[in-house]
């Protein structure tokens, strides 16, 4: 039986709403420690949107855990020529550019640095609202752990989720008004080393629970024995910590970390009540008729693993010489100048044509 394609508008001020800076003060006990740099200079997000990684060469020297003290300290951008002082240099068509990859955001670098170290030594990054899991394979870890500033900058400019955030988020609102201001802001949350099984996604509709669904969608044999306990300590997280009455929509999604001994929740994210959420075991015609819907909690069982048996962000998969460098920093370096030069060699190229 076909179903007909419900409408599910969304705003542009429920987009910002579900912005971390907006929603995490609400719920200072339940979020991971973190520090929001806000707004972001335009040099940043200009950074952050071009075509190439280029990478600072004070970060790339002090990448000490994993790699030798001397391994990156000649790096420079391949198009920089002539005095090291000079902070502009011309590149094959004779534009002049800046050399130093974070020109114009050099205090926000520092910042990074020094965030770092105050988190602990290990980070994961975001934006206002997505992080770049997609590009987890750009790090040595294969994780979004990040060590130092050039770890971050490699995932933010590897990933196409930090893309939608610059460039689509308020696509599907029905209100957007392009000329409306919208300030960016990077997210740094002190790492913790998550289990997967554990987190689950919440969907609330008209100040409500009406699902609740595994958020890894692997299967994992003992969750179906913890299914109870997992219902009660979610409802009454959301009752005693007025989750509900706190965030300013009715209609959102919020996902969940409880790990052993499942006495607490943490806040790992709050999403819209939008298509361009995962609904993940549930369909979003049976969120949008949730008239119908009796709570539960989804999970993956053995008759269903099959349908999801792709591996997360395998649309990001990458050719096997990518791979290979992403297992040595140093050699990830050298990648990173070939793509460059690549690219100055195609421009080139159109210039002759």
């Amino acid at each position: 039986m076909a179903h007909t394609f419900n409408d599910i508008p969304v705003t542009t001020q429920q987009i910002k709403n579900c912005s971390y800076s907006q929603w995490s003060p609400l719920f200072p006990k339940n979020v991971i420690k973190a520090k929001v740099f806000k707004p972001l200079p335009k040099s940043f997000i200009t950074y952050l949107e071009s075509d190439s990684i280029k990478l600072p060469s004070d970060v790339l020297e002090e990448q000490v855990v994993r790699t030798s003290d001397n391994e990156y300290s000649d790096w420079e951008d391949e198009e920089s020529s002539g005095d090291e002082n000079s902070e502009l240099t011309t590149n094959k068509n004779g534009k002049k550019i800046s050399k130093n990859p974070i020109s114009g955001f050099e205090d926000l670098h520092k910042d990074i640095k020094r965030a770092i170290s105050d988190l602990g030594g290990k980070v994961t990054p975001k934006l206002n609202w997505s992080s770049p899991k997609d590009a987890k394979w750009i790090l040595p870890n294969s994780t979004t752990k990040s060590f130092n500033a050039n770890d971050v900058y490699l995932l933010l400019n590897a990933s196409d989720h930090i893309v939608h955030d610059l460039d689509h988020s308020f696509d599907e609102c029905v209100d957007f008004d392009a000329t409306d201001k919208v300030e960016y802001e990077l997210v740094l949350k002190q790492w913790v080393d998550i289990n997967p099984a554990l987190e689950f996604r919440v969907f609330i509709k008209g100040g409500k629970i009406i699902g609740i669904s595994q958020r890894d969608l692997n299967h994992y044999d003992y969750l179906a024995d913890l299914k109870d306990t997992f219902m009660d300590v979610i409802s009454k997280f959301v009752d005693e910590e007025k989750i509900i009455q706190k965030f300013p929509d009715e209609d959102f999604i919020i996902d969940l970390y409880i790990p052993r001994p499942f006495s607490k929740c943490w806040i790992i994210d709050i999403n819209p009540f939008s298509r361009k959420t995962d609904s993940l075991l549930y369909t979003w015609h049976e969120l949008s008729e949730s008239d119908t819907l009796d709570l539960e909690l989804r999970l993956i069982s053995e008759t269903n693993v099959g349908r999801f048996a792709a591996k997360e962000h395998s649309e990001n998969y990458v050719p096997r010489d990518v791979l290979d460098a992403s297992m040595d920093s140093s050699a990830m370096a050298d990648l990173a100048r070939e793509w460059a030069k690549l690219g100055t060699n195609s421009v080139e190229s159109d210039d002759e044509e």
